[in-house]
């Protein structure tokens, strides 16, 4: 339908038609009179809470060229001229009885019978799911479609089926929204969020073949009767297109103004898929191996928008239908053809994102020193930046926007508004390209946290990362090894520490064990000389600032971790006969009898030196003389021992050495070996 000059039509529709043909339209001209109200009501993704309040787009600015032109040509806010910004994510059917109520709030305020409705994309279906439905009360004029997937779009499979597809700049927006909502409603993958929380995105697969088995030249069959085994299954669609139901719209009296855009055979038609099997439970019904590409508006193929015959804008992809067709739409709505074009929102070709996970509120600071966030003085929303968008800080997730944004230094100012950690993501989106940074934190109530990042177009990654402004270093505290602490050379020293940094967080941290660096926190002993050694652990924090802690301890040996040193040397195989083994270990189990026996013998004799001293029947001259004969005899005995030990370790000394010399022990087990020796002879 085109260049209308202000006719009305009636419409008759030729009803029985595959979905793969144009519905004829067969048009009867009147005069207009009169003009009603128009309510503009957006697509999937084009309406936003701040604060709230539900707007029309406020962040990609869709449909302001269309308002504008709209009042220049007559109309006025809240009275002729009316928005409907909606919960897209909701089933369409719940929104079209959203949009009831909005038709008779406007009817109250114009105290008129019939309004006009302008429907971009998915709108134009909440739009005739009302028409179309008993509570339908006569009450729509006109009713203009623009870009509308009457028959659903393929680029919804790719969403649905595996939360992917998501290629426009207002998808990309929405993707980050998703992730971040997703984590904060405890979803485990953005798959899982989309089929729980999305389900207008199910409403808009198609209802007519799409999907090409691998290796096939013939599309899959699409028959309802089928599902689940084809295709994922569309009932809203089914039933909105039913045979009733278009008969329904065809006898409601609604006059129709269908606009599409051409982009070129850039949109998604046809999508090759194998099995998803592997993939489960993502790629249900398929997962995608090649798309073909068809005419139509990059989002919804010619074939789906032209359910009636439209009007076609040509160069224009989906978003910009509202302001590329703005003098078409006036023109059919008013009969008068606007003498200009309203085109004064940028097309968005960077953007910026900055998205919090609470507890905490931000504000980001322009290189030109403008503000978008919230006001931590004045506790209000502020926007200082041209085509800037805030959601607000009342309800979670707080993002925030900016269009085309200007190159240098940026600043995030945190508030905290509880205690917590927080995520922090900041996100660069171009028509090639995603690039997400993110920062996670913790943060005290009242406590203020800054950042800052560099875009520039020079630099390979556009975005820097989120420095924080952080000058305290972390805290680290080392449980074990406590200072001074002891341990047998046959021991595994396990670390114990922690590193803490309550603002950017750890970056990294090194294990030093002397001035050698390890990662783990398990150290054998067994490859480590006796004697002192010292731990020393270092963290630096994302903010480049660090740390270190050190405490020595000593390694030192006795029999029995002797004993576990020659199993181990053996067993290393380097000892090379076991007999070798058995000699060192049999004269060191020798020793150690002797000198158990050594111990009783010297704990008798303190026992009856105790004894005596208890009596209180001796004389104490004469228990001074039988203390000293005992300390006489424990002094003789402790020299007995003395030489039994030097004589023993003498013995083991010298067969090591005639074994090391005819070469059945290594190097490195002799040094271990006779290490233990002579620290026996120093501390037994």
């Amino acid at each position: 339908i085109a260049n209308l000059d202000g006719y009305q039509e009636k419409i008759i529709f030729d009803i029985n038609v595959s979905f793969d043909d144009i519905v004829e339209l067969n048009i009867e001209l009147e005069p207009e009179s009169g003009m009603d109200p128009v309510i503009i009501v957006p697509g999937i993704m084009g309406s936003w809470n701040v604060s709230g309040e539900w707007q029309l787009d406020p962040i990609l600015n869709t449909y302001d060229n269309l308002w504008e032109a709209l009042k220049l040509a007559g109309y006025e806010e809240n009275k002729t001229l009316f928005a409907f910004p909606y919960q897209w994510r909701d089933s369409n059917v719940i929104s079209a009885d959203y949009l009831k109520d909005k038709i008779n709030e406007v009817k109250n305020i114009c105290q008129c019978d019939k309004v006009d409705i302008v429907a971009h994309s998915m709108g134009g279906l909440v739009a005739r799911y009302y028409v179309e439905s008993d509570d339908y009360e006569d009450d729509v004029d006109q009713l203009v479609f623009l870009g509308t997937p009457h028959k659903g779009s393929p680029k919804a499979y790719l969403q649905w089926e595996a939360a992917e597809g998501f290629e426009s700049p207002k998808e990309k927006i929405a993707k980050i929204y998703f992730f971040i909502e997703s984590r904060l409603m405890g979803y485990g993958s953005l798959f899982e969020y989309i089929q729980n929380q999305v389900k207008s995105v199910e409403q808009l697969l198609p209802v007519y073949p799409y999907l090409q088995n691998i290796g096939s030249v013939q599309l899959r069959e699409y028959n309802q009767n089928l599902y689940p085994n084809n295709y994922p299954y569309n009932s809203f669609l089914e039933s909105l297109n039913s045979e009733e139901n278009l008969n329904k719209f065809s006898n409601s009296g609604v006059r129709v103004f269908n606009v599409a855009g051409n982009n070129g055979d850039n949109t998604i038609g046809v999508i090759n898929v194998s099995s998803g099997e592997p993939y489960y439970p993502i790629w249900e019904h398929g997962y995608m191996e090649e798309i073909f590409y068809i005419s139509g508006d990059k989002t919804v193929p010619h074939m789906s928008s032209s359910l009636f015959i439209p009007t076609v804008i040509e160069n224009t992809n989906h978003n910009q239908i509202p302001t590329n067709a703005q003098r078409q739409i006036i023109e059919y709505l008013t009969g008068q053809m606007p003498a200009i074009e309203i085109n004064d929102t940028p097309e968005p070709k960077e953007i910026l994102a900055v998205a919090i996970h609470s507890p905490a509120d931000f504000v980001i600071i322009s290189p030109s020193g403008k503000r978008l966030g919230k006001d931590f003085l004045s506790n209000a929303n502020i926007n200082e930046i041209d085509y800037g968008f805030y959601s607000g800080f009342e309800d979670e997730p707080e993002f925030a926007v900016i269009i085309n944004p200007e190159q240098g230094d940026y600043r995030v100012e945190l508030q905290g508004t509880g205690d917590g950690e927080y995520k922090l993501d900041l996100s660069y989106i171009n028509k090639e390209k995603e690039i997400t940074k993110e920062f996670t934190g913790n943060i005290q109530i009242e406590e203020e946290h800054n950042f800052d990042f560099i875009y520039s177009e020079d630099d390979e990654d556009l975005i820097s990362e989120l420095i924080p402004e952080d000058n305290v270093p972390p805290v680290i505290t080392i449980n074990n090894p406590m200072e001074s602490q002891q341990y047998l050379h046959s021991e595994n020293l396990i670390i114990d520490y922690t590193a803490t940094d309550d603002f950017s967080g750890i970056a990294n941290i090194i294990i030093n064990l002397d001035n050698q660096v390890f990662s783990t926190t398990n150290i054998d002993l067994f490859y480590y000389d006796l004697g002192e050694h010292i731990l020393n652990i270092t963290a630096a924090d994302n903010a480049e600032n660090s740390a270190s802690a050190e405490v020595k301890f000593e390694t030192i040996a006795n029999i029995a971790s002797t004993i576990q040193d020659i199993e181990r040397i053996y067993n290393l195989d380097w000892i090379s006969k076991k007999n070798v083994k058995q000699v060192l270990i049999v004269k060191l189990k020798v020793l150690q009898a002797r000198l158990d026996i050594f111990v009783k013998q010297k704990e008798t004799i303190e026992k009856l030196k105790q004894k005596i001293l208890d009596n209180t029947k001796i004389k104490e001259s004469h228990k001074q003389k039988l203390a000293e004969n005992f300390d006489k005899r424990l002094q003789k005995l402790e020299q007995q021992e003395d030489k039994f030990i030097e004589k023993s370790l003498e013995n083991l000394e010298k067969d090591l050495n005639k074994f090391y010399n005819k070469e059945m022990i290594n190097q490195d087990g002799y040094d271990i070996i006779i290490n233990n020796i002579n620290y026996l002879r120093q501390n037994l």
